[in-house]
């Protein structure tokens, strides 16, 4: 009787054990490089300069989970053709391929006359891939991105990407809102805008807006994007150059606490123990 008991004993503790040790939230690794690489042997002839600094996840306890985030998260930041490749070797292999197509599209130009004045050779390409929210329900993952290929200025972006740790799906705005949420979301993305730059004149020097008709913003096109991350507060969404405004004004965060989307929050969608929590404070 007494082996028996201790033979219980000692499972139980290899369980509590084994459950203590199994990764309940998502576990990254920091890959980063940075590199130029030069047009010719002419160094004054240009060069691509390269900066490349993200987190890759590499446990987590549903094996099926992980796979389905980093595959994903591998695709957005370098391409569906890098998923299969070992996470030690990404970010190499990336930039290679980078150069390669650097060279490919402006070797070619070296040779014609007065080159220097139609083109610019001094290329960049710079993105970072880092967690935010990271519990053991929801993994948010934002994705930054400048890319310059001459001209008169690159584009600098961001994008968002959230996980459900249940099915390693993305979790979108029709897993979050009621149906016809739409037209509300718009007009409160709109409401936000102006009384976030209200807000800011607080602690900047800046005018606030008044009304977006006295903008350059495009009210028609502020409309929910789908590029959104989830906080402990609320959902902020993101909204890059050209999408709802000329270039000048950059990127577009919209700051929207959980109390101003119950009217179009479904009751019971993932985010409902954080809209709850929220509450409580």
């Amino acid at each position: 009787m007494k082996n028996l008991t201790s033979k219980l004993l000692l499972s139980t503790l290899i369980v509590l054990l084994f459950i203590s040790c199994t990764q309940k939230t998502i576990k990254t690794e920091e890959k980063d490089l940075v590199k130029k690489f030069f047009l010719s042997n002419d160094t004054t002839k240009g060069a691509l300069s390269i900066d490349v600094e993200v987190e890759i996840p590499i446990a987590f306890a549903n094996k099926d989970v992980l796979k389905s985030i980093r595959t994903t998260i591998i695709t957005n930041l370098f391409g569906d053709e890098y998923t299969s490749h070992a996470n030690d070797s990404l970010v190499l292999l990336f930039t290679k391929d980078l150069y390669a197509e650097y060279k490919e599209n402006n070797e070619p130009l070296l040779s014609e006359k007065d080159s220097a004045n139609r083109y610019s050779f001094d290329n960049e390409h710079v993105v970072s891939g880092f967690s935010l929210l990271s519990d053991k329900k929801i993994y948010v993952y934002g994705i930054e991105r400048y890319v310059y290929m001459g001209g008169a200025h690159g584009l600098e972006t961001r994008n968002y990407y959230n996980f459900d740790l249940k099915t390693g799906k993305t979790i979108t705005e029709v897993d979050l809102f009621k149906p016809e949420y739409k037209a509300e979301l718009s007009e409160l993305l709109k409401k936000r805008i102006v009384e976030e730059s209200k807000e800011l004149k607080e602690t900047k020097e800046t005018e606030p807006i008044l009304s977006l008709e006295d903008t350059d913003f495009w009210a028609d096109a502020i409309k929910p994007n789908g590029n959104f991350y989830i906080t402990d507060e609320g959902i902020n969404y993101v909204f890059n150059p050209y999408e709802i405004a000329p270039y000048y004004i950059g990127q577009t965060e919209v700051t929207i606490p959980f109390n101003r989307l119950k009217n179009i929050l479904k009751p019971n969608s993932i985010i409902a123990y954080l809209v709850e929590k929220q509450a409580k404070i």
